[in-house]
């Protein structure tokens, strides 16, 4: 009984210490439980889930995955989900593709010949490519204005269902960004019309985004798509006729955004890059785009600014002249020296008198106007006599006077309007030897055998005096 009263007395100080330590297991517990009911907890509670469609898909993240085979159910159950027309279409594009795998970047880079005729033409170097023996569902005017017919080849679902056109230059790299539109000139309800970016080659039948290295901007319902149709994902509005739609592209990121009547959306997709992507339209019926490079002012008040088109509106090629105007023209200059002359009539051509259509001709001076052409003529005229001049071609063949003749000679008048015999022209006045020996007279005798032998000798020559020949 003594020893039973002890231990019921040392109950409350077993109690006691075994209380701190429940209350420490209590805590420790809690601590490593409340990381998990936090997660559970935001688990629970409603947020919101950010997929691809959401934002720009990155398109070579995209392509890694398909390399591994990550698309390959997604594939499937598009195909099994289409009808067999379209199915015929999808399998005659992969089957395309397969037989003209896409260049490498080495065969559609830029050249050099064609980066100097960049430089000379400016943006004018861009055109469509008028393929039209492989490809006769559009024509192309004025380099880039397409115009589509309706049930051409390859517009029908089982052929691809589309015709697509290309330009001959992939977009440059230089730059930050680049940017061109596409007006919807003309399209009926009916017609379906892709905008965006694909490689070359790339299969004339199909819309840009429904084959590999390709991204789109579809009319229809707006969606955008890259290098499958069963990629495609709402984008943006659709587009109708007379609407504007801009293709905008970064080439260091990849980067691809579009526009509609001047209104910038959000980036559609990233990483677009191992391959030079060229401009593509293409449409399922009948329809007229125009294509707007840089020529002229885009509806996006952004790229004119910062001035996004693909190369110089103007490049250093000069225009050509001009009709009517041959002033300070090298070659002109060069083959004409002007002439003072009242009835040579500038601008005189060969079909009539037409101001400026050939470059004003010397012309001979006629016979009567040679007499009073300007001051040095005549200067030239009463000058001394040496060889033959104008205003003796018209008098017959006479001897000269004899050397001891001094008596005054008279030239009959020129103007023909018989006022008579007229005084010779005045010639400068030299003294006279006072007397004439027989020295002298030998020789005079020597100089005129002189000048005759070398007349003699020179006669095959023919001479050229003031526009006439004289042999």
């Amino acid at each position: 009984m003594a020893s039973a009263a002890p231990s019921a007395a040392d109950e409350p100080d077993f109690l006691m210490l075994l209380l701190p330590l429940l209350v420490l297991l209590c805590a420790l517990v809690l601590m490593v439980l409340t990381p998990f009911l936090f997660c559970i907890l935001f688990r629970l509670r409603g947020s919101i889930a950010l997929a691809d469609r959401d934002g720009p898909v990155n398109i070579a993240y995209e392509e890694q995955r398909e390399s591994r085979g990550a698309n390959v159910a997604a594939q499937q159950r598009w195909v099994d989900s289409i009808d067999h027309t379209t199915r015929m279409g999808y399998e005659r594009a992969v089957q395309w593709s397969i037989q003209h795998p896409p260049a490498s970047p080495r065969d559609t880079d830029i050249t050099m010949p064609q980066f100097l005729g960049i430089q000379e033409k400016g943006v004018s170097a861009w055109s469509f490519d008028a393929a039209y023996e492989s490809n006769i569902g559009a024509i192309v005017s004025a380099r880039t204005e397409i115009q589509f017919f309706a049930d051409s080849p390859g517009m029908a679902a089982s052929e691809g269902g589309a015709c697509t056109m290309q330009t001959n230059l992939p977009v440059p790299k230089m730059n930050e960004v680049y940017y061109w539109e596409a007006k919807m000139f003309s399209k009926p309800a009916s017609t379906a019309i892709a905008v965006g970016l694909a490689t070359k080659p790339y299969p004339p039948f199909r819309f840009p985004g429904l084959c590999k290295h390709s991204v789109g901007y579809f009319s229809e319902d707006g969606s955008k798509c890259y290098n499958h149709p069963f990629n495609a994902h709402s984008y943006g509005p659709p587009y109708v006729q007379g609407d504007v739609v801009g293709v905008g592209y970064r080439p260091r990121t990849g980067t691809v955004f579009f526009t509609r009547n001047g209104r910038r959306m959000e980036e559609a997709y990233i990483g677009l890059l191992g391959h030079n992507v060229f401009p593509t339209v293409a449409a399922d019926g009948a329809a007229e785009v125009h294509v707007n490079f840089g020529q002229a002012g885009f509806v996006l008040i952004e790229a004119n600014v910062k001035r996004w088109g693909l190369a110089p509106m103007v490049g250093t090629l000069a225009p050509p002249p001009a009709y009517g105007q041959d002033k300070d023209s090298i070659l002109i200059e060069t083959g004409y020296e002007p002439r003072h002359d009242p009835n040579t009539m500038p601008g005189s051509s060969r079909a009539g008198d037409v101001p400026g259509a050939m470059a004003p001709l010397p012309r001979v001076p006629s016979y009567a106007a040679s007499v009073g052409a300007s001051s040095q003529h005549n200067e030239w005229q009463h000058g001394p006599a040496h060889g033959i001049r104008l205003d003796t071609l018209g008098r017959p063949a006479e001897s000269p006077p004899p050397y001891a003749t001094d008596a005054p000679t008279h030239v009959p008048s020129v103007r023909g309007d018989g006022a008579g015999p007229t005084p010779a022209p005045a010639r400068r006045q030299s003294p006279a030897p006072p007397t004439r020996s027989v020295w002298s007279t030998v020789r005079g005798w020597i100089a005129q055998w002189t000048s005759n032998s070398e007349s003699q000798r020179d006669a095959a020559l023919p001479t050229e005096l003031v526009g006439v020949t004289i042999e």
